[in-house]
């Protein structure tokens, strides 16, 4: 067992390269000659990646499909060897790689946790002391004594989870089997997952980012077998939106946009709200104990869009602000609870077809609590037909809701123009952390997010 110093995994410029062949007399002929000559083409499925991880950390990978996730996660089990770099990892490891992995389909079920456990380092007699709590947490019933080959994908996972559940290990890797799981089941891993990661170290890997931030404190992006962002889930979980959008867009998005904006005096002017009325006239409220969610909000600012702004160019944000549904005024200190207007402004540097506005709202790990778009709404744009907006035209969209109640802590908007359909659109801009929210206090029990209770009783009910 590794020390708090030391870290669990450490990975140093690791690397994996195939030898691919164009037929079979290439490999005959490259056997025969060695490195005298060379039949083969070079493929690094993996190559110059670098990183720790300690005890109590769980590190998110994440990539799309060839990214090279399943070999780094090979190299760490040891299943694979590396071609270059160096590769440390301290304890006992257990891994749910791919479904079945490690099975025999011709064994019944109890075989088979005896077959896996002894892989996993397990003796039988430390097996025999926990084959009960195995069987109870795979909870197949009399299947175990029927063999894998019978069994459905999730009855495979539920008893490949159960073993390496029990098995005592200090790196528990994860890939997306679980996706195959019934609800209760995916419940009782993720109870499973929360309580090892406290005291040990876990790799998850998975294409739901929500899952990502929810269960990792780091995150990695892997793209074509490179490293590209070892940072936390929420930077890593953006820089994957946008490699996200390239890919399926098949355009480069720039950050931000370099086309010439709007003067600014031409920005105030298509303002509806007069700038004096941008002081927060609630700031006593902070002091207040009425308020039981009070959230300081930080207002859009144009000098701010850097990296974390991505998009085609075509249309560009010129504000997005918070304004209190029933006086209209910009607000600077929000209440859980309260109607809200969150009114976003943009101007058309091109032509734009079926414009699109929308936003999310996420907490400090990235998770979605709430969002919407112009087209769920099925309404036009403000002042605007919603079928196309000319070039230099400024448009706008309002979308007035509650605000949630929020536990102490940062949240943020995210905002995007597109243009296109639900399923098939460009990003024109897409704005990470245009609005900053903080809660202040919070009267929520438990829970992401919470709504305002309006009623809450307890009754002694009579016997009669």
């Amino acid at each position: 067992m590794p020390t708090d110093k030391q870290p669990f995994i450490a990975c140093t410029d690791l690397g994996k390269c195939y030898r691919i062949y164009d037929n079979p007399t290439a490999r005959l002929k490259q056997a025969l000659w060695q490195r005298k000559r060379r039949y083969y083409r070079e493929f690094w499925a993996l190559r110059h990646v670098s990183f720790e991880i300690r005890r109590g950390e769980s590190l998110g990978v994440i990539g799309r499909n060839g990214s090279g996730k399943s070999t780094l996660l090979q190299l760490i089990c040891g299943t694979l060897t590396p071609t270059e770099g160096n590769l440390q990892a301290h304890g006992r490891i257990a891994a749910l790689l791919e479904l079945g992995s490690g099975f025999n389909p011709e064994f019944t079920g109890i075989e088979n946790v005896y077959l896996n456990a002894s892989m996993l380092g397990l003796s039988k007699e430390a097996t025999d002391a926990r084959i009960d709590d195995i069987l109870s947490f795979a909870d197949i019933g009399e299947f175990v004594h029927q063999p894998v080959k019978t069994y459905s994908s999730g009855m495979t996972v539920r008893l490949a989870f159960a073993v390496i559940a029990h098995v005592d290990a200090s790196i528990l890797i994860v890939d997306e089997a679980l996706a195959v799981g019934d609800a209760f089941f995916t419940q009782k891993c993720m109870r499973f997952i929360n309580r090892f990661r406290a005291e040990n170290c876990l790799l998850f890997v998975s294409h739901d980012a929500g899952a990502v931030a929810s269960l990792c404190n780091k995150a990695l992006l892997l793209r074509d077998g490179k490293l590209v962002r070892f940072d936390t889930p929420r930077k890593v979980i953006d820089q994957y939106t946008k490699d996200l959008y390239e890919a399926h867009q098949d355009v480069e998005l720039g950050a931000g946009t370099s086309r010439e904006v709007a003067p600014q005096t031409e920005i105030e002017e298509s303002c509806s709200i007069d700038p004096e009325d941008w002081i927060d006239y609630r700031a006593d409220l902070i002091n207040s104990s009425g308020s039981p969610n009070l959230l300081a909000i930080t207002q859009f600012d144009q000098c701010l869009i850097s990296a974390e702004s991505f998009g085609t160019g075509k249309a560009s944000i010129l504000s997005a602000e918070l304004i209190d549904a029933a006086s209209r005024k910009r607000i600077l200190v929000g209440r859980g609870g309260e109607r809200v207007l969150l009114r976003v402004k943009a101007v058309a540097m091109e032509d734009i077809a079926k414009p699109i506005v929308g936003f999310l709202l996420k907490n400090e790990q990235g998770l979605i609590l709430l969002g919407d778009n112009s087209l769920n709404s099925r309404t036009q744009l403000l002042g605007q037909a919603a079928d196309s907006i000319n070039k230099g035209s400024h448009y706008c969209a309002e979308f007035e809701f509650t605000l949630p109640l929020l536990p102490k802590g940062k949240y943020s908007f995210t905002i995007s123009l597109a243009e296109g359909s639900q399923d098939d659109h460009h990003q024109l801009q897409w704005l990470n952390d245009a609005l900053i929210l903080e809660s202040i206090n919070s009267s929520i029990a438990a829970g992401l997010a919470g709504v305002p209770m309006h009623r809450i009783t307890v009754h002694c009910l009579s016997m009669d």
